[in-house]
């Protein structure tokens, strides 16, 4: 089991997704997320692969997939529709259809197959010019009435669940020669609803890269969930 998560989680390092791929933004810091969506699209045509592979359709419409939760067992795919974009507030809705069965979480689990769809909202505000305050959360609809109590948990397990994320960015006002803001550092909470799992947790934005990591105490497996995007796109 060991070996299995450390090739897991080796191939997930060589997976990674760059950053500010969004299309031209009034405020680029609302593409510095720490574990929330951000409420910025990829530009029509664009393909960015990595630990989540997401193209855009058009300018404010985009589909992907979270690859690291499908590593886990949780598949899932996403789309994301921009609204609204100011310099001082962004807004966007969200979209997954989740799958995923306990017992492949956790063999101790019972056989309990779920399908959801969990229709969402992020939104970013301005609070200072270096400052941006993201909150976001989804329902779950699921034909399954879902069971939480005694259940193995993951951290990766997806439910109805709401979040925050406050970003700052320390040289936010010096352009770099990728075009982007500089270097940015992201925290956040988040609290799954379904399966009452707190999380929270934090990040670091260099120019086309960020790592992180976000920590689900409560989970049984995968408490400790890593964040890392950095390169990889393609535009057709």
């Amino acid at each position: 089991m060991k070996k299995n998560l450390f090739c897991k989680s080796a191939v997930l390092l060589l997976l990674v997704a760059p950053l500010n791929q969004s299309v031209a933004a009034e405020n680029g810091l609302f593409g510095y997320t720490h574990l929330l969506p951000s409420p910025l699209t990829l530009p029509a045509g664009t393909l960015v692969f990595g630990t989540d592979v997401s193209f855009g359709l058009t300018d404010f419409l985009q589909v992907g997939t979270n690859l690291l939760s499908n590593f886990y067992n949780v598949y899932n795919v996403n789309a994301k529709a921009a609204l609204v974009d100011y310099p001082s507030f962004a807004l966007a809705v969200t979209g997954s259809f989740v799958q995923f069965n306990y017992q492949d979480i956790d063999p101790r689990n019972r056989d309990f197959a779920v399908s959801s769809l969990l229709p969402g909202v992020i939104a970013a505000v301005e609070v200072a010019p270096a400052l941006a305050w993201f909150i976001g959360g989804n329902l779950n609809y699921t034909s399954q009435s879902l069971v939480s109590d005694g259940v193995e948990t993951s951290g990766y397990m997806t439910g109805a669940s709401i979040g925050s994320d406050l970003s700052f960015a320390y040289n936010a006002l010096k352009k770099t020669r990728t075009k982007g803001l500089g270097n940015a550092v992201s925290a956040g909470v988040s609290y799954d609803l379904s399966y009452k799992l707190a999380g929270l947790g934090i990040s670091h934005h260099w120019p086309g890269f960020h790592l992180g990591i976000h920590y689900y105490p409560g989970a049984d497996r995968y408490a400790v969930r890593p964040i890392i995007a950095g390169g990889g796109v393609w535009k057709f």
